[in-house]
């Protein structure tokens, strides 16, 4: 009987403490779901911005309560002193504005989520208060300005200074100083700004103006290395010898090659040496001469008519480096410069060696009607060509043999295709010693490498021979380019006959090979355009100039086999030519 009575006391006991948790459970759940419908629209506790405590408020209030303290704020005027004085800084003319959309963001985050996740932000914010930093704007620019004005200095930099003096012996030297940068002042216009808007969000600030030290842009340190590369070579001047000329490199000659400008690297100025090196460079440097040579089909030997001369050239990035070492007292003083020999392609001695034996291939072309200089141009041209020696395997560049076309390499004004029309250049004529050349290289069988076409059909061209075999070159865009595949040398050889027809024949040793070429074939030929003729101030009333000859367009093909060891190479040359008008200028002039 005892034991059922301890054992009901026992049970009572139990249930009165699990009624007591549970209704402790559900106090706790009510009073959380309580807070949680109270804190929904508000910060949570121990949320600030800056030194505002915006806690258990809602957006509106938060904002309200904000704005009060900032309009409070920004009526004040905040002192700023320095060393020399103070500045005032007005806020309630900086148009002060807080962006609030940082502290609507930081609403919005801790209030998402689940609400548990919520319950876990509100119960950090117990330990870790929540601090918003919304963007303030500020119109201070004017003030900061005038504040500016008043207290920056600007860096003076250090620099060089020669004095000429007398020594004990009695010979003048030069005396190299160092006048010393100093640092400038600058106002630290960011870290003032910090300050205002420090101000305006705690009610505090740093009232020491901040001002930062600007060091020149030429330092004491940087002129110093300068002043010790000027002393090393006034003490021992610096000589650069080839041969038998000498180039010296005193103080004062070198203080004009050094960079007192940047304030970094080496005090040396690279380019100002280089460009003191290519001086020295044209006068030593001289152009490799290479020979010249003549075939007698006679004796069937080459004879040399201008023999070939090494050159040589000034190696500029090696003396450079040589200098600047010895600049910095790392070599002897007295540099014997880096001149290399630069060998021509073929030694005269060799001539006879070169398998020059044989005409492979020749070109013919005429130019009856050709104007003066014109016909000038062609022999320039000629002449220029004339001579030449293509190694075997080499690739032959009409461009870079000729050159230049120019009054300045010696070429004269004629008609010449330019940017869609026919007007007076300098090189008019060139085109009819690259197609020449052309026609050379089809009858020997060589493999041309670049050939373009004439725009329009020309007429000296076409003078005793078909369409369609021009090449036209225009330096250096447009070239003409062959490569010499036999197994010797090439030599071009270039006269003229009659005055009016142009000769070019390649020499070397045969190797069997045979070249069979088309005839022309003319498709899509199109008639000019009507004439077209413009009025010219420039020209007499009455007088007509034409300027522009007419010329059907047409597509025009023609294919070249060549035959080698049972080796069968086909080709096809296409030319496309535009229709092309006449064009007079009219005169007009009075």
């Amino acid at each position: 009987m005892r034991t059922n009575k301890k054992s009901k006391t026992n049970n009572f006991k139990l249930n009165n403490y699990l009624i007591s948790t549970l209704l402790a459970i559900i106090l706790f759940f009510l009073i959380g779901l309580a807070y949680q419908l109270f804190i929904s629209n508000k910060h949570f506790y121990q949320t600030f911005v800056g030194d505002t405590n915006i806690s258990f408020l809602t957006e509106g209030q938060a904002i309200r309560k904000l704005q009060s303290k900032i309009d409070l704020r920004s009526k004040q005027k905040l002192q700023f002193g320095y060393a020399q004085g103070s500045f005032e800084i007005d806020i309630s003319n900086s148009s002060p504005l807080l962006d609030y959309s940082s502290l609507n963001s930081t609403f919005k985050t801790v209030h998402s989520g689940t609400i548990w996740e919520q319950l876990n932000n509100q119960f950090l914010s117990l330990f870790f208060p929540i601090r918003v930093s919304p963007v303030v704007s500020l119109n201070l620019d004017k003030q900061f300005n005038t504040i500016k004005t008043a207290v920056e200095k600007p860096a003076v930099d250090a620099q060089l200074a020669f004095d000429e003096i007398t020594t004990q012996e009695g010979t003048p030297s030069a005396r190299i100083q160092i006048i010393e940068g100093t640092n400038g002042l600058s106002l630290n216009k960011e870290a003032l700004q910090r300050e205002v808007i420090k101000f305006i969000l705690n009610g505090k600030y740093q009232p020491q103006l901040p001002l930062k030290s600007t060091p020149p842009k030429l330092t004491t340190e940087y002129i110093m290395q300068a002043k010790k590369v000027l002393e090393n070579t006034a003490q021992s001047p610096i000589k650069l010898n080839f041969e038998n000329s000498s180039w010296t490199l005193e103080a004062k000659q070198l203080l004009a090659l050094l960079d007192l400008t940047s304030g970094t690297g080496t005090p040396l100025n690279k380019d100002k040496i280089y460009l003191y090196l290519e001086r020295i460079a044209a006068e030593i440097n001289q152009e490799v001469q290479e020979g010249l040579f003549e075939f007698n089909p006679a004796t069937k030997k080459v004879a040399a008519f201008r023999l070939a001369k090494e050159g040589r050239k000034l190696n500029i990035d090696k003396t450079y480096q040589l200098l600047t070492e010895a600049l910095n007292g790392d070599l002897p003083k007295t540099i014997a410069l880096p001149v290399e020999t630069v060998k021509p392609k073929i030694a005269t001695s060799d001539i006879n060696s070169l398998g020059i034996q044989e005409l492979l291939g020749r070109g013919i072309s005429n130019f009856a009607g050709s104007i003066p200089n014109r016909i000038y141009n062609i022999n320039l041209t000629a002449q220029r060509l004339n001579g030449i020696l293509i190694p075997p395997g080499e690739v032959f560049s009409f461009n870079n043999t000729v050159g230049e076309i120019g009054a300045a390499t010696g070429f004269k004004q004629a008609y010449v295709i330019k940017m869609g029309r026919t007007v007076l250049d300098d090189g008019g004529g060139v085109c009819q010693d690259s197609t020449t050349l052309f026609r050379a290289v089809l009858n020997a069988g060589l493999p041309v490498l670049k050939r373009t076409a004439h725009a329009y059909r020309v007429g000296y061209y076409e003078q005793g021979f078909p369409p369609g075999l021009d090449a036209t070159v225009f330096y250096p865009s447009v070239d003409f380019q062959f490569k010499n595949d036999t197994s010797y040398h090439i030599l071009i050889q270039t006269y003229t006959y009659g005055g009016n027809t142009l000769y070019v024949d390649l020499y070397g040793t045969s190797d069997n090979r045979q070249v069979t070429l088309t005839k022309s074939v003319v498709t899509n030929q199109t008639p000019p355009p009507p004439e077209l003729r413009q009025d010219d101030p420039t020209l007499p009333k009455g007088t007509v100039k034409q300027i522009d000859w007419a010329a059907w367009g047409a597509t025009v093909s023609f294919s070249r086999t060549v035959t080698r060891n049972e080796e069968e190479i086909k080709e096809t040359f296409k030319s496309i030519y535009k229709p092309w008008q006449a064009v007079y200028l009219v005169g007009t002039k009075e």
